[in-house]
């Protein structure tokens, strides 16, 4: 049986669109789950890791349990690699990923944070 291996943020709009869905592999779309930081321009420069970012998610209604969704999503038997992804892969994707990766103890690895 696999075990969570890694988590990946990544941004749809980058490389194609999200990656292929295999065994092992779960893609998850956050896009129309947390609130866009992108949309407040003092935060679009911002990335996930940013406290001010990360403040502004949270406000997202209902921010517990859509996450609580995702942890469950992602750490079900046979999920070896799980993608978080957002429309650029720099604000919610980024934070969700590294949040989810400290909680669960998983190495997190951020596919298209520096794209523009």
């Amino acid at each position: 049986m696999m075990t969570l291996q890694k988590i990946v943020s990544f941004g749809f709009r980058h490389n194609g669109g999200g990656p292929s869905v295999v065994p092992g592999v779960v893609v998850v779309d956050v896009r129309g789950m947390f609130r866009n930081p992108f949309h407040d321009k003092t935060l679009r420069h911002l990335r996930g890791t940013d406290k001010a970012v990360q403040e502004d998610i949270l406000q997202t209604p209902d921010f517990a349990a859509k996450y609580k969704h995702i942890r469950e999503r992602i750490t079900v038997p046979g999920t070896e690699t799980a993608y978080i992804g957002c429309t650029g892969g720099h604000h919610r994707s980024v934070f969700l990923a590294e949040l989810l990766g400290k909680e669960l103890g998983v190495p997190v690895e951020h596919r298209d944070v520096d794209k523009p």
